[in-house]
């Protein structure tokens, strides 16, 4: 069980995208800041463009303790700043998140399957992971939200044989009828998959008094764009119905973006997000792996 579930994420970042794009009234301003902080923190890191979405960017940076503001006292960032006595080493991990963003990550991204990325990575989940579930409960959508959101799509998250997850999306008419809100689902959705702990998801069109069969050259067009110009084709299923496109699968099982920054961050998201709960004395964690790092 996670934290924030995919529904959840992709409910929300879908929103905030609409929101910050114009394509949806903004009901509560709490929808410009995380988006405002992210923007900038990717450009700090280099992640111009739509890599990862900037809420998504935001939620990892405010959690792991790295404010506007400094960093935050009894945070992951305060403690592993504490072991470096104040000298940050150009490239370490501590400077790419001191700044938002250095590229020193990389180093022990490779690492957390280690026993000493895994004690990191215990620490990133125990100590982060108490704060996410409180920076997310502000942007449950509200009803007002709900209902406009689901105007434009329905989120489900389903459970299937071996306790794999899929998700749901299905596609209203006022979304796969216009271009622009269309292109944004998808280029919202692209950054955002690495995060989710679902592989695999499927998109359902809403028909309108059978409009969407006359519409199948351009969905099929529109869609070729978006998804097979990121993903293998292999991974795209086409759902038919009648002989029309009622749908399309997508498999994401094994996929890593080419990205080295985002899969990082996506493993520090998963970490986050992991819901662990330990009876342990952090403290002392923080102490036995404090050598360690000093020397690595």
């Amino acid at each position: 069980m996670t934290i924030v579930s995919d529904e959840k994420l992709f409910a929300i970042v879908l929103y905030s995208t609409f929101v910050n794009n114009e394509h949806l009234p903004s009901v509560r301003d709490i929808w410009k800041n995380p988006w405002v902080t992210g923007t900038s923190g990717a450009l700090v890191i280099g992640l111009v463009g739509a890599i990862v979405v900037p809420l998504i960017l935001s939620a990892i940076i405010c959690v792991l303790g790295f404010g506007v503001e400094g960093v935050a006292a009894g945070s992951f960032g305060a403690w592993f700043m504490s072991l470096y006595g104040g000298m940050i080493a150009r490239g370490s991990l501590i400077s790419f998140l001191q700044s938002i963003g250095a590229t020193g990550l990389g180093t022990l991204g490779t690492s957390l399957s280690s026993s000493f990325g895994a004690a990191i990575g215990i620490l990133i989940g125990a100590i982060g992971g108490s704060n996410l579930a409180t920076y997310f409960k502000e942007m449950d959508l509200n009803d007002s939200e709900n209902k406009i959101f689901g105007s434009l799509v329905h989120i489900e998250q389903n459970t299937y044989q071996n306790n794999h997850h899929m998700v749901i999306f299905t596609l209203m008419p006022a979304l796969l009828y216009n271009d622009t809100l269309l292109r944004c689902f998808f280029e919202t959705f692209i950054p955002s998959s690495p995060f989710a702990n679902s592989k695999l998801f499927r998109f359902d069109f809403m028909e309108n008094d059978l409009l969407l069969k006359s519409e199948k050259e351009r969905l099929n067009r529109a869609i070729h764009n978006l998804l097979i110009d990121n993903y293998e084709k292999s991974r795209i299923e086409y759902i038919f119905r009648d002989n029309y496109l009622a749908g399309i699968k997508l498999g994401l099982n094994g996929y890593k973006s080419s990205n080295d920054k985002v899969n990082l961050l996506a493993d520090i998201w998963q970490l986050i997000n992991g819901n662990i709960v330990l009876d342990i004395d952090i403290d002392k964690i923080r102490d036995k792996f404090h050598d360690q790092i000093q020397i690595f």
